[in-house]
């Protein structure tokens, strides 16, 4: 979710609060990366302030963890909006398309594949880029996407924003049948609007996912494990 170090509205004190009390034990605050600036998006000097902040924040909690991670912007050409030397500095990195929508099928796919095979990304966000009533999809080749995500390790966000639902439970469930993992998503940019992983849950379902094709339905521990912590 976002924080007011971009375009949310909760602070990160004030997100960590309310998560640990509705039962979570880590929450991941991923603020938007410095080309988008309508969403406030962090230079990267920014960026070492917020990661400082969070180490803070960290060391006076209890049984609860704030996941320091970045929603980083995919540039037309693939490359990411940060530095590697900032990407590593994250606990994971959340890459996604939020600009220059008009590419056919073949440019916009080899820009997102570029994207994920960049050794730091940990999720793919919102891979085809909808926004219901709003936007159409990209048409990608899904299936180069999901073979590329298999290759890295990369996982794939089911974005659980009512407008967004995406990946749809059609391209979760192939996905799936390809060996991809996913996380679940609720993009919240205010405290209510973590209610929304119900959305991405069922769409889950939809798509014959379980709880272990799913990281964030695992454990702090486990996360930790599995993204190296």
């Amino acid at each position: 979710m976002h924080s007011t170090w971009s375009d949310g509205f909760e602070s990160i004190e004030s997100i960590a609060s309310y998560s640990k009390k509705i039962g979570y034990e880590y929450v991941g605050i991923t603020d938007h990366s410095q080309s988008l600036k309508v969403a406030h998006g962090l230079s990267e000097e920014r960026v070492v302030k917020k990661i400082n902040q969070i180490e803070k924040i960290n060391k006076k909690l209890k049984n609860f963890r704030v996941l320091c991670g970045t929603e980083c912007d995919i540039k037309p050409n693939g490359t990411l909006d940060y530095s590697d030397k900032i990407l590593k500095k994250f606990d994971f990195v959340c890459a996604g398309i939020h600009s220059n929508f008009k590419m056919d099928s073949n440019e916009a796919t080899a820009r997102t594949i570029k994207a994920i095979e960049n050794e730091y990304v940990t999720f793919l966000a919102h891979p085809t880029c909808r926004l219901m009533r709003r936007r159409e999809p990209f048409d990608l080749d899904m299936e180069k996407i999901f073979d590329t995500a298999k290759e890295t390790n990369t996982y794939l966000e089911i974005n659980s924003f009512p407008d967004r639902l995406d990946l749809n439970d059609i391209h979760a469930k192939l996905a799936k049948e390809r060996g991809v993992n996913f996380v679940i998503a609720t993009d919240a940019h205010t405290l209510n609007h973590l209610s929304f992983i119900r959305f991405g849950i069922a769409t889950a379902r939809r798509g014959w996912l379980r709880k272990k094709d799913i990281l964030n339905a695992h454990s702090l521990k486990e996360v930790e494990k599995i993204l190296g912590m």
